[in-house]
Formats: C-alpha cells, sequence, structure tokens
C-alpha cells in the first residue's frame, strides 16, 4: 500500500477485469509479477458484479449478477456483462490518461498509455477479448480462460493470447471452437495455449490459498500455475507490445499445448 512509483518509465499499462463476482485482487500473484517487470496493471472491481465493491463513501454495493441454470438466459446475461465490463476497461483506460496528465498527481508521467494492454480471467477475459475488437488504443488482449461473448467479433491488427484448461469430454463442447474463431480473427497473432495439470481457478490466485485438492486448483501444485500464467503472459506483452513477435512462439510453447494463428490460417 502506498508504494512510490518507481524511477524511469513512463510505463506499459495493462488493464484487468477479474472473473464473473470476482474481485480486483484475485490475481495480485500475477499482477506483481508484471510489475516487477514494468508494467503498470490497473485492476478493476465492476459495480454490481464484483462479489462487494466499496465506494469512497463507505458504502459497500454487492454482486447483482449470477447464473440462473437457464442456459439461454444465461448466455443472454454473460452478452450483457461482457459489453459493460468492456466498457469498463475502456474507461479505466482513460482514466490512467488522465492520471498520466495530472501535474500533481504521483502518476504524472508514468504511464505509457501508448503502450496498453487488456486482459481478464473468465468473464473477464471474455470482455477483454472485446474491448480489445472496440477500442483501438488497446494494443494486445489476454484471456485467461475465458468464453468469448462478443457478438460481433471482426478481423483486427493486433494479437491475442487465450490460456485454457484441459477440457473434460462433454465440458463446454462450444467453448475451443468459439475461441479458436476469434484467435483466427488476427492478423497478426493469435494464440492459444492449452496448460496441462491446471483448471478454471489455476489461472488465479486460488492455488495459493485454496485446499490443495485437484479439482479446485489443478495439479501443479501452490505456485507452478501461477508462475506458467505470470511466464506467458510477460512474454507475451514483451513481444507484441514492442512488436518483436521473434520466438514468441517457441518461448510459449514451453509451458504447455500451443496452437497459433495468424489471418485465419494455423501456423503452429
Amino acid at each position: 500500500m502506498d508504494a512510490p512509483v518507481a524511477a524511469g518509465g513512463p510505463f506499459p499499462v495493462v488493464t484487468f477485469s477479474p472473473g464473473l463476482g470476482g474481485v480486483r485482487t484475485q490475481n495480485t500473484a500475477w499482477a506483481e509479477e508484471l510489475a516487477s517487470r514494468g508494467y503498470v496493471v490497473a485492476a478493476l472491481d465492476h459495480l454490481y458484479d464484483s462479489a462487494a465493491v466499496v465506494l469512497r463513501d463507505g458504502q459497500t454495493n454487492t454482486t447483482q449478477v449470477g447464473a440462473t441454470g437457464d442456459q439461454a438466459e444465461d448466455r443472454r446475461g454473460a452478452v450483457e456483462w461482457t459489453a459493460i465490463r468492456a466498457a469498463d476497461l475502456s474507461f479505466a483506460l482513460s482514466e490512467l490518461s488522465r492520471l498520466d496528465r495530472d501535474a500533481a498527481g504521483m502518476f504524472h508521467g508514468k504511464l505509457d498509455v501508448r503502450r496498453a494492454a487488456v486482459a481478464g480471467h473468465s468473464l473477464g477475459g471474455a470482455a477483454a477479448l472485446q474491448a480489445l475488437r472496440q477500442d483501438s488504443r488497446f494494443l494486445a488482449a489476454i484471456d485467461l480462460d475465458g468464453f468469448p461473448h462478443d457478438p460481433a467479433p471482426r478481423r483486427l491488427a493486433r494479437p491475442m493470447l487465450a490460456l485454457t484448461h484441459p477440457l473434460q469430454p462433454g465440458e463446454s463442447p462450444d467453448y475451443l471452437p468459439r475461441l479458436t474463431s476469434v484467435l483466427k480473427l488476427s492478423d497478426v497473432g493469435g494464440y492459444h495455449l492449452e496448460v496441462p495439470g491446471t483448471v478454471h481457478l489455476s489461472f488465479t490466485d486460488a492455488p495459493l490459498f485454496l485446499p490443495p485438492l485437484p479439482s479446485l486448483i489443478g495439479s501443479l501444485g501452490r505456485t507452478e500455475p501461477i508462475r506458467i500464467t505470470a511466464e506467458a503472459s510477460a512474454d507475451f506483452l514483451d513481444a507484441t507490445m514492442n512488436d518483436h513477435p521473434e520466438g514468441l512462439a517457441t518461448r510459449l510453447a514451453e509451458l504447455g499445448e500451443l496452437s497459433a494463428y495468424r489471418g485465419g490460417v494455423r501456423t503452429r
């Protein structure tokens, strides 16, 4: 808390959206690792979506969203919630731009908003992909195990990285086809990294504090899934934000099962 901004900069920024009902602190280990590598990570709580949001006046707003069990209704809701989150992520980037311009603030001249990426977990990952399409200020997107809900995806010359857990037979049969169709829309590189031994919560801080049950945190132990998630994210951001993607696919393939696409064609 209240740590000073590092000397140097300006630093590239990453906005982050948590999972449905999640909170901005759910990926703290991931965010701290990116920060140690020179990124400013701005994680969001989404009003009426995150489990609890405490406003400046002390008022607490709890979540008003959740699955109903009705498949059609839940899909409609997911599309709506994803759109709201994508707008929140763009708003956050605008606020970061304002903070960078504030001559009296601690972030003055420290935020390189011209090098901005967007990321998220689960529904937040879906929001990150949609924000990338809708807001040209974002140069890249990271989807941590999120089913895409964008109703109008289109081709774009910006890279995307998706990390997923291995699906069990019969689990979300539409997930990978939908995700693949979105990644293929990148003309410069869409990467899908399936990480063996993970489950959905492996891509959060959950392995650090939940009981070490494979059904909850996967089979990689407490720190390995977090290391892999951070390593893949950092490699992707370092390569794509600096426009040097050479060797990226090789590095990602060391962390899991990689599929890569460019301009609709699978390249790996």
